[in-house]
C-alpha cells in the first residue's frame, strides 16, 4: 500500500512539474494602478495546477454522485440563486453592509421585513457563503462573496445578480420551452422584441441601466485577465474598442498603459453613457466615444486604431452578421493593424470549464437573436477567413479565465 501511495505521488509530482515548466509567461502592463484586478489573476503556473486539481475533485464527485442525487440537485439548482436574489434585491445584504455585526432582527426592522422570514433567508445564505454569523452574539457580517453584492462596493455584482434573475430568467424558460420548437430566441419569444429593441425603450432604461452596471461587473475581473496576457501593440498604441459599451474595458487599458489613446465605438445613446464615464475616469484627454452601428461603415476618424477590440461582440450575432462586421473592420483598418476578440471559445479547456461555456451558449440562444452561439476556436477562426483575413495571420491567446482570445493581424 505504501509503495503504491508513493507512486501515486511520484506521479502526480511529475504531473504539476510539466504543467509548471510548460506554463505562458504572461504579460505586464507598463503600469498597475491601486484598482487593477491584475492582482486577482494568479501566475500561470498556480492557475494551472488549481484548474487540474478542480477537475480532478469535480470527476470525483460526479462519479460518486448517485444518479437520485443527482437529479434532486438538479431540479432544485435554482433555489440557490433566488436566496441570493432575495438577498440582493430586498436590500440585505446592503443592511447587513461592511461593518457587520448585526441581528438578523434588526435588519429586518431596518427594511420592514418580516422577521422570522429574514432571518430564516439569512440562514440560507450563510450555507451559501454569502454572510457569516457569530455564534457568540448571533450577529451577520458579509463573506468576500456577499461583498460583492454590495451597491457599494467598487466590483460591485448586484447589477449582475438582479439582471440574471430577471428578465435573463423569463428569457431562459422560453428558450427551453416554446422557443425550442420556434428556433427564436428566448427573449423574443417570452417579451415579443429582442433583447437590444426591448431595452432601448424609454420605459425599460432602468433595465438597461442595470444591463450597464452587469456588464462592467462583468468586466472587472476579465480586464485582469485580458492586461495580464494581451497587450496592445505598442505603449502609445490607439486601441478602438468596437461595441465597447460605456467603456468599462477601454479605460482599464488606459489606467495600465498610460500613453495609450483610444475609441468607444457604440450605438448613440450607449455612447453616450460612455462619454460620462470617461469623464469620470478623467481620462477624456486620450480616450473618446463614437456613437454608430458596426454593421455600417466606420467613421473615418477609426482609420487611426492600431486595434479594433471586440469583447463578447461575435457569441452575439450569426455567422453572417459577423462576417459582415469584421468586413467593416478591414474597410476603415490600416495595414498592420489588428483585431482582438474575446469570447467564451469551446473546446479549449478542461470539462468543467466547457460546461460553464456551454450553459454560456444556452444563454447566447436565451437572450440573442437566433444564430447567436459560442463557437469553438476552429469556428472563430472560419469567420476571420470568411471576412478576408488569413487564417495563418490568426492566433489564440489562451487566458487565466473562461474566456480566450483571439488576434488577427491585417
Amino acid at each position: 500500500m505504501l509503495s503504491f501511495c508513493l507512486k501515486f505521488l511520484a506521479v502526480v509530482v511529475g504531473l504539476l512539474g510539466i504543467l509548471i515548466a510548460t506554463s505562458p509567461a504572461g504579460v505586464s502592463p507598463v503600469l498597475i494602478p491601486e484598482t487593477s484586478t491584475t492582482g486577482l489573476i494568479p501566475p500561470w503556473p498556480i492557475f494551472r495546477v488549481a484548474v487540474a486539481l478542480n477537475e480532478f475533485f469535480e470527476a470525483a464527485a460526479v462519479a460518486t454522485r448517485p444518479p437520485p442525487v443527482q437529479i434532486k440537485s438538479l431540479a432544485t439548482a435554482y433555489w440557490q440563486s433566488e436566496v441570493a436574489y432575495s438577498l440582493t434585491k430586498s436590500g440585505i445584504i446592503d443592511a447587513v453592509g461592511t461593518a457587520g455585526g448585526v441581528t438578523c432582527a434588526k435588519v429586518a426592522t431596518s427594511l420592514s421585513l418580516n422577521v422570522d422570514f429574514t432571518c430564516r433567508m439569512m440562514r440560507a445564505g450563510e450555507s451559501l457563503k454569502l454572510v457569516a454569523s457569530n455564534a457568540a452574539d448571533y450577529t451577520y457580517s458579509l463573506t468576500p462573496a456577499g461583498d460583492l453584492l454590495r451597491t457599494d462596493h467598487p466590483m460591485s455584482a448586484k447589477s449582475f445578480m438582479l439582471m440574471i434573475n430577471e428578465e435573463t430568467r423569463h428569457a431562459w424558460r422560453a428558450a427551453g420551452t416554446k422557443a425550442l420548437g420556434l428556433g427564436k430566441s428566448g427573449f423574443s419569444t417570452h417579451f415579443g422584441e429582442e433583447f437590444w429593441e426591448w431595452h432601448s425603450r424609454p420605459a425599460h432604461a432602468p433595465q438597461m441601466a442595470q444591463f450597464d452596471g452587469a456588464m462592467t461587473s462583468f468586466s472587472a475581473e476579465m480586464a485582469g485577465s485580458l492586461l495580464s496576457d494581451w497587450q496592445p501593440p505598442s505603449p502609445n498604441a490607439t486601441v478602438c474598442d468596437v461595441g465597447g459599451g460605456v467603456g468599462h474595458m477601454l479605460v482599464a487599458m488606459a489606467q495600465h498603459y498610460p500613453e495609450l489613446r483610444g475609441v468607444v465605438f457604440d450605438l448613440p445613446p450607449v455612447a453616450e453613457r460612455a462619454k460620462e464615464r470617461l469623464q469620470a475616469a478623467g481620462l477624456t484627454s486620450r480616450l473618446s466615444a463614437i456613437g454608430g452601428s458596426f454593421f455600417d461603415a466606420l467613421p473615418s476618424e477609426m482609420a487611426a486604431c492600431d486595434a479594433f477590440y471586440l469583447k463578447f461582440i461575435l457569441h452575439d450575432w450569426p455567422d453572417k452578421q459577423n462576417v459582415a462586421l469584421l468586413k467593416r473592420v478591414r474597410e476603415v483598418a490600416k495595414p498592420g493593424a489588428s483585431i482582438v476578440s474575446t469570447d467564451f471559445i469551446m473546446g479549449v479547456d478542461g470539462a468543467a470549464m466547457e460546461t460553464s461555456k456551454r450553459l454560456m451558449d444556452i444563454n447566447m440562444m436565451a437572450s440573442n437573436p437566433a444564430g447567436a452561439r459560442e463557437r469553438s476556436w476552429e469556428e472563430y477562426r472560419a469567420l476571420f477567413v470568411a471576412a478576408g483575413v488569413a487564417a495563418n495571420k490568426v492566433q489564440l491567446i489562451k487566458m487565466r479565465d473562461l474566456v480566450s482570445t483571439v488576434e488577427a493581424k491585417l
